[in-house]
């Protein structure tokens, strides 16, 4: 009898001690804890075209992601004097995956080759193909899988046109969306800050856009030019429709001064420097108690 009391009370030890450490994870994120989101980069080359992606190309990316998360970017300077009350430090970061779905050691960059492009993932609201059908996402259709819930998959696949020029930069599901296609899709000629690249977007800040779509960021602009309807933060001023290029200051649309140097419009990557504390709020409700993303920040604990 007294053996079993003993054995009973280390079990009761145990499971109180991992009920309190759920516990003590806060319904809420607070607003000065970093979250570190592991990243597992699928390269899935087009064969009979493919592309030079080599590692440093991507750290090189993973490093301009930290600096504009975090502040860091040696351009935030660039924000006019109006905006830099707004300009924020999001406290998120990125670090490529250590550990893989399994438990075993993983460098974070996968590699394989195929006739699978990044058209192949291109879903929208209004497609009607089933998932199964994205070749992108499977493994065994020539693609990659997902690694499901706890990481940010961003795969790196061909996104030319039917002339051999880039026809997208990329795409990313919202949170809430299906885990096996969740995460970014990117061209090799948009990432990172190592050829290859082309001229304007050779500073990373695709991807740095497409992980705001994940996070939940809307584009800064109004749907269909529209003053009314915007990405529903406070703090960005309303403004019709997108910027293309390197737009000069002030720009004005909506009888207020427009943030296009914001990363959630449509600029030159060397023309965009911000992210606002209304967009670091609306980013970091994702990991909060019952929100889409809470498990990747539940297994970062």
């Amino acid at each position: 009898m007294k053996k079993f009391i003993i054995v009973f009370s280390i079990v009761l030890i145990y499971a109180c001690s991992k009920t309190d450490a759920a516990d003590n994870i806060p319904d809420v994120v607070p607003d000065d804890e970093i979250i570190t989101i592991p990243v597992v980069v699928h390269i899935v080359n087009y064969a009979p075209n493919p592309f030079d992606i080599s590692d440093e190309k991507i750290f090189s990316q993973i490093a301009v992601l930290n600096k504009d998360f975090r502040k860091r970017n040696v351009d935030v300077t660039n924000v006019p004097d109006e905006f830099v009350h707004l300009a924020a430090d999001t406290k998120i970061q990125f670090k490529l995956a250590v550990i893989d779905p399994l438990g075993n050691a993983t460098t974070g960059i996968i590699r394989s080759s195929s006739e699978v492009t990044g058209w192949d993932g291109k879903t929208s609201v209004f497609d009607e193909t089933a998932i199964e059908n994205f070749k992108l996402y499977y493994s065994d259709k020539g693609g990659q899988d997902a690694w499901q819930k706890n990481y940010l998959n961003i795969w790196i696949a061909d996104l030319s046109d039917r002339h051999g020029n880039l026809g997208l930069g990329g795409y990313a599901t919202f949170p809430g969306a299906d885990p096996r296609i969740d995460g970014v899709v990117i061209d090799p000629r948009v990432f990172g800050t190592l050829p290859p690249l082309i001229k304007n977007f050779d500073l990373g800040r695709t991807l740095t856009h497409e992980i705001g779509h994940w996070l939940n960021l809307l584009h800064i602009y109004g749907k269909d030019g529209d003053c009314e309807e915007g990405d529903l933060i406070d703090d960005t001023p309303t403004q019709k429709s997108q910027y293309l290029g390197v737009p000069s200051y002030p720009q004005n649309s909506c009888e207020t001064n427009d943030m296009y140097m914001n990363f959630m419009d449509r600029v030159n990557d060397n023309a965009m420097y911000m992210f606002t504390h209304g967009q670091k709020k609306r980013m970091r409700s994702v990991f909060n108690k019952n929100k889409a993303r809470r498990s990747l920040y539940i297994s970062s604990k």
